[in-house]
C-alpha cells in the first residue's frame, strides 16, 4: 500500500495528460470528424422528436422486444428497417460537468492501474517492464470499455477505429508516465 501511495504523482499526471490528450482528439485533430454524418432534413425529424415529447434518454427503433417478434407487423417492420438508436440529451448539457466527469475517469482509471503495477513491481523497478504492463493495462482499459456497447448498439467501422487509436494512444502514454515517474529509479 505504501508504494501504492507512493504512486500519486503519476496518477495525477496521467490524468492531467489524458484529459488534454482528449481534448486534442476530439477538438482539434480532424480524425474524428466524419465520425458522425448531419441530417439531410434535421427540421422534419426535431418536429417528429418534439411531437413524441421525448425526456432524456436512449430509443431504440423499431420496437422490437422478444414479444413483439411473435406479432406479423412488427417482424416485417423490424425486417423493413430502418434500424437504430435516438438518444435524447436534456436540453442543456453541462459542458464544465462533462469535463469533471472526463477527467475524474481518466484519474480513477489512472489509479487502478497504479494499484495494479504497486502489486505487480517493487521501487526501482526496470523502466521497460514498469512501461509494458501499465501500457498494456492502459490499452485494455482505454479499448476494451466500449466494445460490448458497440456489438449490440454499433458505430460505424471508421468511428471504431478511431476510438480504438485513441485507447491506444492514452496507453502508451500512461505506461510511458508511470515508467517515468516510478518511485525508486535512479536519477
Amino acid at each position: 500500500m505504501d508504494l501504492f501511495l507512493s504512486l500519486w504523482l503519476p496518477i495525477l499526471v496521467c490524468g492531467v495528460v489524458l484529459f488534454f490528450a482528449s481534448f486534442v482528439a476530439w477538438a482539434l485533430s480532424p480524425h474524428h470528424k466524419p465520425d458522425v454524418k448531419f441530417l439531410p432534413d434535421e427540421d422534419a425529424l426535431f418536429a417528429v422528436i418534439k411531437q413524441q415529447n421525448l425526456t432524456p434518454g436512449q430509443y431504440m427503433f423499431p420496437k422490437c422486444e422478444h414479444a413483439d417478434m411473435k406479432n406479423p407487423e412488427a417482424v416485417a417492420r423490424y425486417k423493413a428497417g430502418p434500424w437504430g438508436l435516438l438518444r435524447v440529451w436534456p436540453t442543456e448539457v453541462s459542458m464544465p460537468k462533462n469535463l469533471a466527469a472526463t477527467f475524474t475517469m481518466f484519474l480513477i482509471v489512472s489509479a487502478v492501474i497504479g494499484y495494479l503495477a504497486s502489486v505487480a513491481f517493487p521501487r526501482g523497478a526496470a523502466f521497460g517492464d514498469v512501461f509494458a504492463f501499465t501500457a498494456i493495462a492502459g490499452v485494455m482499459a482505454h479499448t476494451a470499455g466500449g466494445i460490448l456497447g458497440e456489438i449490440w448498439f454499433t458505430k460505424p467501422l471508421r468511428a471504431k477505429a478511431m476510438d480504438f487509436v485513441d485507447g491506444v494512444v492514452y496507453g502508451l502514454l500512461t505506461g510511458l508516465i508511470f515508467a517515468l515517474l516510478w518511485p525508486g529509479l535512479p536519477a
